[in-house]
């Protein structure tokens, strides 16, 4: 793959081009990952209403039937459900790692396996998520490597 910037004065907005040989995986994927940097996700938090930049979230959970979005240091309620999450971030380096939890993959730091096929995911933020081994092949996919 060959990444080329070009610097054009007067350009009203930043344009980014993909190109490839057919309808290829990765271009999808690039595409879709470009998209993430102007997603906002509507949430709240002490009756205040936010819009959180996707690429700030650490991970969706599921708790009690509400769904929280996670930052680095915040924490925050949203409208969404878990599916619809799923399908908004789909072919992101957004993932289900369990049955309550939606992880973004560009914020781990590192694996540690656990009993009966589970891993553990350390995040940059030092928070660790339980990813069930029913999703670890996805999630080694989604990360380059093979099942």
């Amino acid at each position: 793959m060959k990444i080329k910037i070009e610097t054009i004065a007067n350009l009203p907005d930043t344009e980014v081009i993909i190109r490839s040989n057919g309808e290829s995986d990765d271009a999808k994927r690039i595409a879709a990952t470009l998209r993430l940097f102007d997603k906002m996700v509507p949430c709240r938090k002490d009756g205040i209403n936010y819009a959180v930049p996707s690429q700030d979230v650490f991970y969706f959970e599921c708790v009690n039937d509400r769904i929280f979005c996670y930052t680095e240091k915040e924490v925050y309620e949203t409208s969404y459900r878990l599916y619809e999450l799923e399908e908004i971030f789909a072919r992101t380096m957004f993932l289900r790692v369990n049955k309550y939890t939606i992880l973004n993959a560009d914020k781990i730091e590192g694996f540690k396996s656990a009993l009966n096929g589970r891993m553990e995911a350390m995040l940059t933020n030092g928070e660790k998520i339980e990813i069930s081994r029913y999703y670890v092949p996805a999630l080694k996919v989604l990360l380059g490597g093979k099942i």
